[in-house]
């Protein structure tokens, strides 16, 4: 069943003030909306939206090569394989300003 207050979380989370490069405010909302599972299915994908959607309205987009696999990142989120702080730098290294 769809949880409207894990959802509500997880689109929160990026704003709560401790994540103030947008390296740290995208790496929280997909971390958020992965975990929090809030969605019946479909919560990686949605996660990863998100967050090209928050990339691009800051002013930034995402340098990643075409045979970079963002799913394997976000299944890592998933997984537990990739935490929080690696998730940040993941995007600090392929944040570029617009």
């Amino acid at each position: 069943m769809t949880s409207l207050h894990l959802i509500q979380s997880a689109l929160a989370r990026p704003y709560s003030g401790y994540h103030s490069p947008i390296a740290k405010k995208v790496a929280a909302l997909l971390h958020s909306v992965v975990a929090n599972h809030g969605f019946v299915d479909g919560n990686k994908r949605t996660a990863w939206l998100l967050a090209e959607l928050l990339v691009e309205r800051s002013g930034y987009r995402l340098n990643i090569p075409d045979d970079e696999p963002i799913d394997d990142l976000v299944v890592g989120v998933a997984s537990g394989d990739v935490d929080f702080d690696a998730l940040v730098q993941w995007f600090r290294e392929r944040l570029v300003r617009i």
